[in-house]
């Protein structure tokens, strides 16, 4: 999945594992160290003995490899949202969490990283930083986010820049920024051109005969920006790579040296740029990994890292495969003065005139908190679950936690039973005697296909709905909770975000996939069925569905800055547009400062 050259040892995340290569012999890497437990790697960065993996729903994890025989894990930090890219500054690790954006981690004791802060952006995918500033790729907007980080106390957005397609993996080569940019771009200026996604060979990009329109490839190619003034980087050229449609696996890593940008397209193989000019880069190469029983030019390219006279290409499910190449040798980042402040951690006031806030001693961030009466029940991720009361002059009393330590990432009531959901340690659901007393019922264990246990949901006081991040919404029974086959599988696209309602509606339970509508689960039989799904088209066109929640007899969902009801029996009211700002803030009492920031941003 991820590959990364620290002198003459490789490092290679695979699986779920961690590996040490020996590269004294470029041509021949020979396994030298193994480390487990690594689960669902996306990068790898490698700085002063440290490897750094980010491993998406469970964070990042700081491994020692000092000795690369004999690699150590120190620590794993409980990222705010799914740790997809990486760029190690100092003792300061930037990590790439999509529309939750750049989150800032001080790694300067290995063993306790400490959250610093973090920026909303687009969708952040990867970064770098260099003499200051802080580069993110943006998938969903197409773009760049350029941020001032000289110092941590004031790290801070200060513009963005527009990419020919998704942007994704970044990489920074002398004074110029090189965009590796992603399929199927809406706003790219020939998506609307293309007709049947057919694939073209490279020859025809060299070709001034060809149709230069047909050969865009939609969103696929690299973008360069010269940083002469890196706080407003000017664009200067872009390439694109042929057309190919199959979006199964969305990898964009590119990485320069010697002239040449070595451009990962997953599926679309990689390709060799030469951009000894920049303004004029040229495609002069492609390497396609073979993948069995698939017509597609290659297995998924997902990493590469340039070493001596060759690069070290990572291809899911190919393997690593090492390409010679004449000439080239690993290049050296310069990334120029760390920030200031590196370890300055923003304090997040809270007026407590206005809130009632419980914080836990432990490092652990609030994730899911359920009510039973005035007994809260509080998700606090690596800082476990805790019981707390509401006072009646306000505040929280804390009674205990759940014992064993787990990490507990969603909690939800199924009739008088409480169903966590407990990362690596599975689903657990637990009969209370008191608020305190937990008495374990069953526990589900995560499997190969869901390695990890991430949300759990009510539906109705006899079933429960179980999503890992990486797999189908499972309904099980709490009477047979360890049964190996739930009854039904709800499969919907982009299992990334929480898309279910609070309860049922009738006998009849609504979820949503982002793109595509509603999927439907029947309770009104003896067992929970896969009920209807909403067809293409059925939905507004371009939009994306935000959040669902039961409403009285019928289900409340948003689209965009719209709201529609929909009943039982699947029909649906007109979509209303959601009230401007003004008119929602109308009320008996001024409006608070802080509030009417807060809804601006919201309903923007």
């Amino acid at each position: 999945m991820g590959v990364a050259l620290d002198g003459k040892t490789l490092y290679c995340i695979a699986g779920r594992s961690l590996y040490a290569l020996d590269v004294a012999d470029p041509l021949a890497p020979k396994v030298i160290g193994r480390l487990d437990g690594m689960d669902n790697r996306r990068q790898v960065a490698v700085a002063d003995g440290f490897a750094y993996v980010v491993s998406r729903e469970t964070g990042l994890r700081i491994v020692d490899v000092r000795d690369p025989r004999k690699m150590r894990l120190r620590s794993r930090y409980d990222s705010v949202e799914f740790a997809t890219g990486l760029d190690v500054v100092g003792k300061t690790v930037f990590l790439s969490e999509r529309i939750n954006g750049v989150e800032a981690v001080d790694v300067s004791d290995p063993d306790h990283p400490r959250h610093l802060c973090i920026r909303k952006t687009g969708e952040s995918q990867s970064n770098r930083y260099r003499n200051g500033f802080l580069y993110s790729g943006e998938w969903g907007t197409g773009r760049v986010t350029v941020f001032d980080a000289h110092d941590m106390r004031a790290f801070r957005e200060i513009g963005t820049l527009d990419l020919g397609g998704f942007g994704d993996g970044l990489e920074i080569d002398g004074r110029y920024l090189y965009c590796s940019t992603g399929h199927d771009a809406r706003h790219h200026r020939a998506a609307q051109l293309l007709a049947g996604y057919r694939e073209r060979k490279i020859d025809d990009l060299a070709d001034p005969t060809k149709n230069n329109a047909e050969l865009v490839g939609a969103g696929r190619g690299l973008d360069i920006f010269d940083l002469a003034d890196p706080a407003k980087p000017r664009h200067v050229s872009r390439v694109d790579f042929p057309v190919f449609k199959p979006r199964n696996d969305d990898y964009w890593t590119v990485r320069v040296a010697d002239g040449l940008a070595f451009c990962c397209d997953s599926h679309n193989g990689l390709f060799i740029v030469d951009v000894h000019d920049p303004a004029r880069p040229k495609v002069i190469d492609r390497f396609c990994v073979p993948e069995p029983g698939k017509d597609w030019p290659s297995g998924a390219i997902s990493s590469v890292a340039v070493g001596e006279g060759c690069v070290y290409v990572t291809s899911f499910p190919g393997g690593l495969w090492v390409v010679p190449v004449a000439g080239v040798k690993p290049p050296v980042r310069d990334k120029g003065p760390t920030p200031a402040n590196a370890t300055a951690a923003e304090a997040y006031p809270t007026d407590k005139g206005k809130f009632h806030v419980y914080r836990p001693a432990a490092a652990g961030q609030a994730r899911t908190a359920c009510v039973r009466g005035d007994v809260v029940y509080a998700a606090f991720g690596d800082a476990g679950l805790h019981v707390l009361r509401i006072k009646s002059e306000g505040g929280f009393e804390k009674l205990g936690e759940l014992p064993g330590g787990r990490r507990v990432t969603d909690c939800c009531f199924v009739g008088d039973r409480l169903v966590t959901a407990e990362g690596l340690d599975g689903w657990a659901v637990y009969s209370l005697d008191g608020p305190t007393g937990f008495r374990e019922v069953a526990r589900r264990p995560t499997t190969p296909l869901a390695t990890v246990a991430f949300w759990c949901w009510p539906a109705g006081t006899k079933h429960a709905v179980l999503s890992p991040r990486n797999g189908p919404y499972c309904v099980v029974g709490l009477d047979d909770f360890t049964r190996p086959d739930p009854f039904c599988k709800l499969h919907v696209t982009c299992l990334w975000d929480k898309y279910l309602p609070d309860a049922l509606v009738g006998n009849q339970l609504a979820i949503l996939n982002p793109y595509s509508g509603l999927v439907w689960c029947d309770f009104s039989g003896s067992e929970p069925k896969a009920g209807a799904r909403e067809k293409r088209g059925e939905q507004p066109a371009g939009a994306q569905v935000n959040g669902i929640c039961a409403f009285r007899d019928r289900y409340l969902y948003t689209v965009d800055d719209r709201y529609q009801f929909v009943m039982p029996d699947g029909s649906k009211t007109e979509l209303r547009t959601l009230p401007p700002v003004p008119e929602f803030q109308k009320t008996a009492r001024p409006p608070l400062p802080a509030f009417r920031v807060l809804t601006a941003g919201w309903w923007r």
